[in-house]
């Protein structure tokens, strides 16, 4: 037998700008944020860094242990090490980058061992980018499960 329920009164917004898509520009970003990580993998671990914009603003979810809002790149850069100082081991597979507009989107496998604990996390991983003039403006990691993150940190 069939479950019926009631839905909320539901508001449904669609922002979408004429260029949304896949423009040139979006491609352009996407292949910044690509050529950074590929940087990175080279070894120089500055590259993401220097495609940040001096405005940058950083957020990871506030219920994280390391959540924050910051501001600038040394705000951006201190956000990044705080999440570092959470695990002992971080394994990180990219999987793919998607552009649209002024965003690009870089899905993610993440596994990692908790520094406090010793637990694991894994599960998805989102990071959005926006870019403004060829820099990163804004740039927010969306995890799959925040309440195991606090878990497996010895937050619960």
């Amino acid at each position: 037998m069939a479950k019926t329920f009631s839905a909320p009164q539901l508001e449904l917004v669609l922002k979408l700008t004429e260029d949304s898509g896949l423009t040139d520009t979006a491609r352009a970003n996407r292949e910044i944020l690509v050529k950074a990580y590929q940087a990175m993998l080279d070894g120089n671990e500055s590259a993401l860094a220097e495609i940040l914009d001096p405005e940058v603003r950083f957020y990871e979810a506030k219920g994280l242990p390391y959540g924050v809002e910051a501001e600038g790149i040394d705000g951006a850069l201190a956000g990044v090490a705080g999440m570092f100082s959470a695990w002992s081991h971080l394994y990180t597979e990219f999987q793919e980058f998607l552009a649209g507009g002024d965003m690009v989107i870089a899905y993610l496998w993440m596994r990692a061992t908790a520094r406090e604990t010793g637990e694991i996390y894994e599960g998805p991983t989102a990071e959005m980018f926006r870019f403004k003039n060829g820099k990163v403006i804004e740039w927010r990691p969306i995890y799959w499960d925040t309440h195991r993150v606090r878990e497996v940190c010895g937050l619960t």
